[in-house]
C-alpha cells in the first residue's frame, strides 16, 4: 500500500503504463516538474523506474494496478486519493496489443477493458479527487486503422 505524503509538496502527475516505452520515457520526463505516481501491473518493473527517477534526486510513488480487471482498477484510484497529493495530471498511457484475443477474470476482451475501459474507470474514480486545470490525456493507438497514424493523444482541462 502507498504511503501519505505531504500535501505541501511539489504537483504530482499520475502516469499509467510506466516502465517501458513512451511511458517510462514521460514518466521520467514529469518528474522533473513534480511527484509522480506510476501506475502499472509489474511491482517488480514499478520499483525500477521509482528507482531510476529517485536517483535523480526526483520523488516516485508506485501503484500496483491491472486496468484490465475493474477491483485492481478501484483499490488502486483509492490508493491514489489516499496519498492526498495535489494532482496536476492524470496521462492514461498504458495499453497492450495481443497477439491473440484473450480474456480478463469477468470474460471482456483483454485489449479493449486494457486500452479503453480500464483508463475510463480510472479516470471517473480519480475525477472528485481532480482539482480544476488538471489535465488528462489519453495516448492511443491507431493500430485498429492502418492508415491513420501510429499515435495519436487526445487530453481534456478538468
Amino acid at each position: 500500500m502507498a504511503t501519505r505524503t505531504n500535501r505541501t509538496e511539489r504537483k504530482a502527475y499520475i502516469i499509467t503504463g510506466p516502465t517501458s516505452g513512451i511511458g517510462r520515457r514521460a514518466a521520467l520526463e514529469l518528474a522533473k516538474h513534480g511527484i509522480v505516481v506510476l501506475v502499472g501491473r509489474d511491482p517488480l518493473k514499478l520499483a525500477k523506474v521509482q528507482k531510476t527517477i529517485e536517483d535523480r534526486g526526483q520523488s516516485a510513488v508506485p501503484i500496483v494496478c491491472n486496468l484490465s480487471e475493474p477491483n485492481s482498477v478501484r483499490r488502486a484510484a483509492a490508493e491514489i486519493v489516499a496519498l492526498d497529493l495535489p494532482i496536476a495530471g492524470l496521462l492514461n498511457n498504458a495499453g497492450i496489443m495481443q497477439m491473440r484475443p484473450t480474456k480478463n477474470a469477468l470474460g471482456w476482451d483483454m485489449s479493449f477493458v486494457t486500452n479503453h475501459l480500464g483508463p475510463f474507470a480510472l479516470t471517473e474514480a480519480l475525477m472528485p479527487s481532480l482539482p480544476n486545470g488538471a489535465n488528462v490525456v489519453f495516448v492511443v493507438s491507431a493500430v485498429e486503422d492502418p492508415e491513420r497514424k501510429p499515435a495519436v493523444a487526445a487530453g481534456f482541462r478538468r
